[in-house]
């Protein structure tokens, strides 16, 4: 079977890291596949706070999440130290993707890529609108050397 390819960026932009957690844990004893958006979304979050925006108020507007894809190369046990990178990349007037490289630190490994696309929304229009030049000049949007 052919498996999907997620091209990833080289640069990194934000780096947390997080621990695996008894409630992470699947029947196999390994972090479930929907931890991984789920630790995703808290390493957004934070990435997101450091220019004071958030999910809701992301430079003037919200943020809806329009897909996502992941990539998996390793398993996540009890109390293992997961890094997460995340890098940023404009797609459009309303529209950015957002990269995650999860690394086991734990156990010295690459653990899995992630793409989501992400879209600046107006919950009350119910439609999607332009990003802010707050946000386009945000640290968001500024690559680290």
């Amino acid at each position: 079977m052919k498996r999907m390819k997620i091209e990833m960026p080289t640069v990194w932009q934000f780096t947390t890291a997080m621990q695996v957690r008894v409630s992470d844990l699947n029947y196999g004893n390994h972090m479930g596949n929907q931890q991984f958006l789920a630790f995703a979304q808290e390493a957004r979050v934070r990435f997101f706070a450091t220019c004071n925006f958030t999910e809701l108020d992301f430079g003037g507007t919200a943020l809806i999440q329009a897909d996502a894809a992941i990539t998996f190369s390793c398993e996540g046990r009890l109390g293992d130290q997961i890094k997460m990178e995340i890098a940023t990349e404009i797609t459009g007037t309303s529209s950015f993707n957002l990269y995650y490289k999860f690394t086991n630190s734990t156990q010295n490994k690459h653990m899995a890529n992630i793409r989501t696309a992400l879209v600046s929304f107006d919950y009350q229009k119910n439609k999607p609108v332009a990003l802010t030049s707050k946000a386009l000049n945000s640290i968001l949007f500024k690559t680290k050397n």
